[in-house]
């Protein structure tokens, strides 16, 4: 049953469905003199649950444009909501957001996938504003704070309660599968850069998207483990392009997602996607070659 949760004084954590699973989000609500909520994506039950206690909010911040974060729209009457600007777009076009995530070239993935975002009440967002980076909230006796923290998508943040040592990490999420950069408006060295930033933040209380709550001496641990996945996939790759291969066979051992759930092919073109965002730097590096179509070791 999803909850909500004091985690200090009008900062509720709003638990969703399976504690953040895909394709569900986890969420925060401020109950100060201006209410305010961050993401929408934890489910139809707990929103209306969460209405009915609190009352609709007087602003939303979107942490960013994909499907499981902006949904269910329709619920809310709040008229000042806002995403950064670099996912705007992203968030209220449905075309963009297949673009995105490569999907245009394949009319029946496209159909399938349009269906299953439907399952959980995804919808482009109607009406969006934006926030800039370093934009303060002022809720009255709680302020958040924007951080522009992109990697995972291009207009990607977090959000910073002032003076309280907490950040809402969104899909810097802590994760055991690590970061996702399956888009193309995903950045591999970008992501590491917004990691960083958390982890130089030394927050104590750390709330992720898709993982829960991490507090005190695990929050900096969990984040450097989560930072150091970059480099074991990059180990992982390496040792698999000793003999030479196409980027499909590559893709075909699924080093990064270990199995592909159905639909295959989404989840194979995620993988496609972040398996050339690696290969890439590690062409610049001068680490592997590309000779005939295929990436081998030198």
């Amino acid at each position: 049953m999803t909850m909500f949760h004091e985690i200090l004084e009008n900062i509720y954590y709003i638990e969703s469905k399976g504690n953040g699973k895909y394709p569900f989000a986890n969420s925060l609500f401020i109950n100060a003199e201006k209410k305010l909520l961050i993401d929408t994506g934890f489910g139809r039950f707990a929103i209306k649950k969460v209405l009915k206690t609190f009352g609709q909010p007087d602003i939303i911040l979107y942490s960013h444009g994909h499907e499981d974060h902006i949904p269910l729209e329709k619920l809310f009457t709040t008229p000042l909501k806002y995403i950064h600007l670099k996912d705007k777009l992203m968030a209220t076009s449905k075309d963009e957001l297949f673009r995105i995530y490569g999907l245009t070239d394949n009319p029946s993935l496209l159909k399938l996938t349009d269906l299953y975002l439907k399952s959980f009440y995804y919808k482009p967002l109607t009406q969006v504003d934006t926030f800039t980076d370093g934009q303060i909230f002022d809720l009255g006796i709680i302020q958040v704070k924007t951080i522009h923290s992109p990697g995972h998508s291009a207009g990607h943040s977090v959000f910073e309660i002032i003076n309280e040592n907490l950040i809402f990490s969104s899909d810097i999420d802590l994760t055991s599968f690590g970061p996702w950069y399956g888009g193309l408006d995903s950045e591999i060295q970008q992501f590491q850069d917004s990691i960083n930033l958390v982890i130089k933040k030394s927050p104590k209380i750390i709330i992720t998207s898709h993982k829960g709550i991490f507090q005190e001496s695990d929050v900096e641990e969990r984040l450097k483990r989560y930072l150091n996945k970059f480099q074991e996939r990059e180990e992982k790759i390496l040792n698999n392009l000793e003999r030479s291969k196409t980027l499909k066979e590559l893709a075909d051992l699924a080093l990064i997602h270990g199995t592909f759930l159905e639909p295959k092919d989404f989840y194979f073109t995620a993988e496609r996607i972040m398996l050339e965002k690696h290969l890439k730097i590690l062409l610049e590096n001068e680490k592997i070659e590309y000779t005939q179509g295929k990436y081998k070791t030198k």
